[in-house]
């Protein structure tokens, strides 16, 4: 997997192209968004629009960097989920969970309410 990662004003964005899965794009994402809570960047929205692929591992991923970006006062919202990925949420009730969004835009105004 690889991030992509680029600021828009206090938010972060991370897009994420590949597969998030065990041993791949789970301890990169989690380093980064590890790295990015200690610099004391807590708004971030996760692009999916380039995911290919997400398994158990990625989804315990997200949801354990969402639990830890909440605990510094921060959150993460996920971005253009593909019909896999939203399905795979959806099925586990997370979508009750993260906060998703169809646009980029969207997504950065929700940071202001």
């Amino acid at each position: 997997m690889v991030i992509q990662e680029r600021r828009v004003g206090p938010v972060t964005i991370l897009a994420l192209k590949g597969r998030l899965v065990l041993d791949d794009g789970d301890v990169l994402l989690r380093e980064r968004i590890d790295a990015l809570v200690s610099q004391g960047d807590v708004r971030l929205v996760i692009d999916c629009s380039a995911l290919d692929y997400v398994d158990s591992a990625g989804i315990g991923v997200l949801i354990g960097k969402y639990l830890s970006v909440r605990r510094k006062g921060g959150s993460l919202k996920l971005l253009c989920l593909s019909m896999r990925t939203h399905h795979a949420l959806e099925i586990t009730n997370l979508l009750t969970v993260f906060e998703t969004f169809d646009d980029e835009e969207s997504a950065i105004k929700s940071f202001a309410s």
